[in-house]
């Protein structure tokens, strides 16, 4: 047993309808159930937790793909750039503070009075000596902080004014009267050329107030000091004159620049500017799909990505509701899924490998999704193109779609996938590959199942770009990853993925079914060869099958191709069935019924063995053992009860082993295979012969019960007539008759030509054997017994000679491929 067939044994119990009970019911359902909750749980869990990967492709200028609301409040912080220029601007704008020190006059007009007084006190000592006196000058002034060490700087008229008391009392006068000028307020030049504002905010040290004044209207100290000396006038002499404007060096200015206080200002001018542009709140649109994104629009969007990540990268401020929010989308997409498969294709949810297929398509393609969303790669880098394919191929193309819709909406409640984009190309994609898996019948033809794929992301991204939700250039670029996505997908599929899930499902493709109908497989060669008239016979019914299944939508593939070996049993005895007996030699006269009996019936028996060894799928095994049904060997049981009696015989040994047909495909099957078997010895195949005889064998298949099982109805079955007489009809068209040239002496019409031209298609002794036998050298045919899977002696259709000779007799149970 393969790998794939134990885990099938393995599955068993849960891999077969309830047998009755709930508890069989809780287990069949339950655990496919179980299976969804657990893909449900594991799927968001493939894709990126962190959601502002969603935003990407979103820039100013370019068209929106997407809408986005605000799941929180939160503010819009401005640009960096823009906020630092308004800030410096708002400090650059910010008033200088001055401080108005009044009492710095006062220290002026102090120093003053001690270096009057030191003078005084220091002068008399001197003696009227002019160095002794210069030098004195010298250092009381330096002890204020006046500097008179430079040579030239007290020169001897000075020396004479100082040397009088009273000149010196008049100098402290009029220096004090002069520094009384600085409580008006007095500032450097130097401080004064920092300052670049029209006006400056001057603070009483005093009283704390605050006086807004003009640049140009502060006093500077040079103005002061010229002020003060022109002021003087002629009232000093030369002396004291200069000896004046050397000591207005100790006034010091009452006005200052306060950096501290400056700074300060500054900094809350600074402060001052908002940091923040806007506020948006819960559920207020960011971006609108479809429209351009402003500067405005793109600003909020960085900063609702930068709140996203402060908050741990998720959107809501609650973990819990979106993960489950998410659990639940998963759940219900799939539920949709199981719900069509349980509705329409019970076969599929009831066979758990069929049913885990469909469910792991879907995993796959969320596992390649979420690496796509990881990257922040396009949409028609997802392969569902692969999921569609193989639902299509192992299943039907509808349920295919059915997969396809169910990813694509799970897709679409993932951030990066939100929009139009994502569902359109995956769709285009997805339905194109689930119904045109059907349009290739070789692997050869692949390439033609990429280039449709590939038409189908073209085509999405042209609507993309006509609607506005692509560029030009984006199109190129789904165009090209979609033939990537394409090739990937198929080469996957065909040469992978579907032999694998043949295998693991046991269920068969319609590309297997394909390669088997090959006519060089060995044993549709060994049947051509050694069992040429069951070969001719299979193919005609083939050809019946075919034309019938597609005509009432069954799977005409499927029919033919199981037509081809439903027979190959009776390559084991060739030579005991009718279409492989010359005339005239039939080795079942030396038998008794019970053995020709048990022959008919091996030919199922032996078929099964043969496509066991060839490893023929199920569904071709199917037509060996339903092709008869449970059908009683009618000729032989009759030709039974006539020799022992109708008491002394069992109908069991008589009858075939079954199944009755099971599907459509196999009960149309069984019909052909009596009808073409039938028609061989019709005699005159007018058309309404040929339907009165499929009318005959059709009903006596359905009195008898043999459709029972298989899910014909009754307009099957009318349509199934119809196309058997239309390609019977055209089988046995007529012919025309060419008269046989008269002999010497005979006349046209003569006896002559009567009896050459009146064949069998002119209803000759054909035409008397084929009905009732009247008249006729041959036996009559009995059309039920020619039905029999070909149990009846070789049909008489022409005139035999009284006397044939007498067959050699053949050893019973010979297995052989001869034909003689």
């Amino acid at each position: 047993m393969s790998f794939f067939g134990r885990v099938r044994d393995y599955l068993r119990p849960v891999n077969r309808p309830p047998a009755g009970g709930r508890r069989d019911a809780w287990v069949h359902h339950g655990f496919r159930a179980g299976m969804v909750a657990v893909i449900a749980l594991a799927v968001p869990l493939m894709f990126p937790q962190s959601t502002p990967g969603g935003f990407d492709g979103i820039d100013p200028g370019s068209v929106a793909r997407q809408t986005i609301n605000a799941d929180f409040d939160f503010d819009v912080p401005k640009d960096p750039d823009r906020l630092r220029e308004q800030q410096d601007e708002a400090e650059a704008g910010v008033t200088p503070r001055l401080r108005f020190e009044p009492a710095r006059a006062d220290s002026s007009v102090e120093r003053v009075n001690a270096f009057v007084t030191q003078l005084d006190s220091v002068i008399p000592a001197a003696e009227a000596n002019a160095a002794l006196v210069r030098d004195e000058v010298r250092r009381v002034a330096g002890g204020i902080g006046i500097d008179l060490t430079a040579e030239g700087v007290i020169d001897s008229l000075q020396v004479d004014y100082l040397l009088d008391e009273a000149s010196r009392g008049l100098l402290r006068d009029e220096l004090e009267t002069a520094f009384e000028g600085l409580r008006e307020g007095v500032i450097r030049e130097s401080e004064l050329a920092d300052i670049s504002a029209a006006n400056v905010v001057v603070r009483e040290e005093s009283s704390g107030d605050d006086r807004v004044r003009a640049v140009g209207d502060l006093v500077r100290l040079g103005d002061f000091t010229r002020a003060a000396r022109e002021g003087v006038g002629d009232r000093l002499p030369p002396g004291g004159a200069a000896l004046f404007q050397q000591l207005l060096l100790m006034g010091q200015p009452t006005l200052r620049i306060d950096q501290d206080a400056t700074r300060q200002a500054r900094e809350q001018a600074r402060a001052a500017i908002p940091q923040v542009e806007g506020f948006v709140l819960e559920g207020e649109r960011i971006i609108t799909e479809n429209t351009v994104v402003t500067e405005e629009e793109y600003r909020r969007l960085l900063a609702y990505q930068a709140q996203i990540l402060e908050r741990g990268g998720t959107r809501t401020t609650s973990d819990f509701l979106r993960s489950l929010g998410m659990v639940l989308l998963v759940m219900s997409m799939l539920g949709i899924l199981v719900f069509a498969t349980f509705r329409f294709r019970r076969d599929i949810y009831e066979a758990l490998p069929s049913f885990t297929v469909l469910l792991g398509l879907v995993v796959i393609v969320m596992a390649a999704a979420g690496a796509v969303a990881a990257t922040q790669g396009s949409p028609a880098l997802v392969p569902v193109a692969l999921a569609g394919f193989l639902a299509a191929a192992l299943f039907d193309s509808l349920l295919g779609l059915v997969v396809v819709s169910t990813i694509t909406g799970i897709l679409m409640g993932q951030p990066h996938f939100a929009g139009l984009a994502a569902p359109m190309v995956t769709v285009a994609g997805g339905v194109t590959a689930a119904f045109a898996v059907h349009t290739i019948r070789t692997r050869s033809q692949s390439w033609v199942l990429v280039m449709l794929i590939t038409a189908a992301y073209v085509g999405a991204g042209l609507l993309l770009v006509l609607t506005g939700h692509y560029a030009l250039g984006e199109m190129g670029t789904t165009a090209a990853l979609g033939f990537l996505n394409a090739t990937v997908c198929t080469g996957l599929g065909v040469g992978i993925g579907l032999p694998l899930l043949e295998a693991f499902t046991g269920r068969t493709t319609e590309a297997s079914l394909l390669e088997l109908s090959d006519m060089n497989r060995p044993l549709l060669r060994r049947l051509a060869r050694e069992a040429p008239g069951t070969y001719a016979h299979s193919i005609n019914v083939a050809n019946l099958v075919e034309a019938a299944c597609e005509a009432i939508g069954a799977d005409a593939v499927q029919g033919r191709v199981g037509v081809y070996y439903h027979d190959i049993g009776k390559l084991e005895r060739p030579q005991y069935f009718i279409e492989n007996q010359p005339r005239g030699l039939n080795p079942h006269d030396h038998l008794t019924p019970w053995q020709s009996a048990e022959i008919l019936r091996d030919h199922v028996r032996h078929g099964l063995v043969m496509a066991e060894e060839a490893r023929l799928p199920e569904v071709v095994k199917d037509f060996i053992r339903e092709h008869h049904g449970t059908q009683l060997i009618r000729y032989f049981l009759e030709k039974a009860r006539a020799r022992e009696g109708v008491a002394e015989v069992d109908p069991s040994d008589f009858a075939y082993p079954g199944p009755k047909p099971q599907s459509r495909e196999t009960g149309v099957a069984m019909l052909a295979d009596a009808v073409e078997a039938a028609s061989r010895v019709l005699s005159n195949p007018s058309p309404e012969r040929i339907r009165a005889l499929i009318d005959h064998l059709v009903q006596d298949r359905i009195d008898s019960g043999e459709l029972d099982d298989c899910p014909l109805t009754y307009r099957d079955v009318r349509i199934v007539k119809r196309e058997f007489a239309h390609v019977l009809t055209g089988l046995y068209h007529h012919r025309i008759d060419y008269p046989k040239p008269a002999a010497p002496g005979e006349t046209p019409g003569g006896p002559g030509a009567a009896a050459a031209g009146g064949g069998p298609e002119k209803g000759g002794v054909e035409e008397v054997a084929a009905t009732a036998g009247e008249g006729a050298a041959s036996e009559p045919i009995d059309l039920e017994q020619a039905a029999q899977g070909d149990t009846g002696p070789i049909p008489a259709l022409d005139s035999l000679p009284d006397s044939d000779p007498e067959p050699a007799a053949e050893p019973e149970g010979v297995a052989s491929g001869r034909t003689d």
